[in-house]
């Protein structure tokens, strides 16, 4: 009786396996036999610092109404420490923004509200940088507004500005920026979620100016770019300084279709584009510089640039000073989180028209650029500053050092 009842059985099974239920069967395992052979396609991870205007907004419910009128509000907090070698509170010469030692500052707290550019037909915009602190009481600008002896604490229109976007010469057309606005030199920016390292370079300091200007940028082909600009000097607002206004012209060429390579070029010349030290402003000023931005890879990005700059009739030495320099800043995006960041920098100052102190310049710096989150960037560096002559110190004391280190962090909060 026992193989008649398993026969039994057996069709019984048999009998509720359809055949559509079996070929039902068939397809749910082909899918999940796919499903398991495709790889999980994920994007790769966004590395580096994210800009403040790329963060979620704090408040979504205004997003669609910005967006339709090309309106962005963002901004930042930045503060840090430093410690020096040489001396403590104010320095003289290096590092800057961070110039006072063993001492905790804010640096600035910046609201930028702007209205973009549509290249496309003819389109107007504008730009309001407004910050506060230690930052704005370095670059003080003449005619400005706000404390006026106070180093550790300013009050500044960074940048201030109408734009329009003009349909001509070319199919990307001419831009045009009046007002008061950063001057375009070189690479490296007051702007703390744009650079690399907390300090930055002597050519900074010496060159990088904002000043009330017209500006124009011809964007020729997709890969040249012409600017040019005239404005009423370094560190003015909406007045002029010196005895006529100071021209720029710049050239911004992108190697290549995949732009992995920018090369650039300008000259500044006018009776004040840049700031002189004391007794040695003469009539005229000329500076010159040339820079080459290329990615080496998806990690890796390196900045070259070399400059000169002439005072001409310097009434310290009665001739021309002449100062030259050059520096490179590398990148490396280790993940998500991390950027290693180094730069190296030769100046020399002939006759100190620019340092104050005749002198051949140095400064190695290394830092890392730590991102537990988009919106949180923390930068600890460690900086050594060389001079052939002795030049480093607090401007307190008559002693002065011929080298100078520094060990700071800074902390920049961005919002959106």
């Amino acid at each position: 009786m026992k193989p008649a009842i398993l026969c039994i059985n057996a069709a019984i099974s048999v009998s509720f396996i359809t055949p559509a239920f079996a070929q039902q069967i068939l397809e749910a395992k082909t899918s999940t036999e796919l499903v398991s052979q495709t790889p999980d396609l994920k994007k790769p991870p966004v590395l580096g610092s994210t800009p403040p205007e790329d963060l979620p907004p704090l408040f979504p419910e205004f997003t669609d109404w910005l967006k339709r009128e090309r309106i962005r509000v963002y901004g930042w907090i930045e503060g840090g420490y430093t410690h020096s070698s040489a001396g403590e509170r104010l320095l003289a010469n290096a590092p800057t923004p961070n110039r006072f030692g063993n001492e905790a500052i804010l640096n600035g707290a910046w609201l930028i509200v702007e209205r973009q550019l549509a290249h496309e037909g003819w389109s107007w915009g504008f730009r309001t940088d407004f910050y506060a602190g230690s930052d704005a009481a370095l670059l003080r600008p003449q005619n400005g507004f706000g404390p006026e002896n106070d180093p550790h604490w300013g009050t500044d229109f960074r940048q201030l500005y109408l734009s329009l976007h003009m349909p001509v010469l070319s199919e990307g057309g001419v831009d045009l920026q009046l007002g008061r606005q950063n001057v375009p030199i070189g690479y490296e920016t007051l702007m703390a979620p744009y650079r690399p390292m907390y300090s930055e370079t002597y050519f900074w300091i010496h060159y990088q100016v904002g000043s009330t200007a017209a500006t124009a940028t011809w964007h020729a082909t997709d890969q040249l770019d012409i600017l040019g600009s005239v404005n009423l000097g370094f560190n003015t607002f909406f007045n002029i300084r010196g005895s006529s206004p100071c021209y720029l012209a710049k050239a911004i060429y992108s190697i290549g279709p995949d732009k992995q390579t920018t090369v650039s070029a300008a000259v500044y010349t006018g009776p004040e584009p840049f700031p002189a030290a004391t007794g040695h402003l003469g009539s005229w000023q000329t500076g010159a510089g040339a820079g080459v931005k290329h990615n080496w890879s998806p990690r890796l990005t390196q900045q070259f640039l070399v400059s000169g700059s002439w005072d001409f009739n310097d009434p310290a030495v009665d001739r021309t000073s002449p100062t030259y320099g050059a520096f490179t800043i590398l990148t490396y995006h280790l993940n998500q989180y991390l950027d290693l960041n180094g730069r190296g920098e030769w100046f020399w100052d002939k006759d100190g028209a620019r340092t104050g102190k005749a002198a051949h310049y140095g400064e190695v710096a290394v830092g890392l650029n730590i991102m537990p989150n988009r919106w949180i960037n923390f930068r600890p560096e460690l900086r050594g500053d060389f001079a052939s002559d002795p030049a480093f110190g607090s401007v307190s004391s008559s002693q002065r050092e011929r080298s100078q280190f520094t060990a700071a962090f800074d902390v920049i909060l961005k919002f959106h």
